[in-house]
């Protein structure tokens, strides 16, 4: 199955990994390699996971406050955002166009 990620849910997935390396040298690493595991287990099962809203699916990562919310369809994963739980909820909608 394929995966797309968002263009704007690419930037906040890199600007969290800076901001986590600027806080603690690997922590960034730490972070995005939470992502990315995460990501592999959205693409092995999709379905396993959470619904947020209507058709929108939720994973959170472990050992940080941030979930990945997206979409499945037959044939790929629509990854929306990388979103920080603590920071204004649904911003991310209006990339769901």
């Amino acid at each position: 199955m394929k995966v797309n990620i968002h263009e704007l849910a690419a930037k906040e997935f890199e600007e969290a990994i800076d901001w986590y390396e600027n806080q603690s040298k690997g922590l960034g690493k730490r972070f995005k390699k939470s992502v990315i595991e995460q990501i592999r287990k959205i693409k092995k099962n999709p379905n396993w996971f959470l619904i947020e809203a209507d058709n929108i699916h939720k994973a959170y990562i472990p050992k940080f406050p941030y979930k990945i919310l997206f979409t499945i369809e037959e044939d790929k994963i629509d990854i929306y955002a990388i979103a920080h739980m603590h920071r204004k909820p649904w911003y991310w909608q209006s990339r769901l166009g």
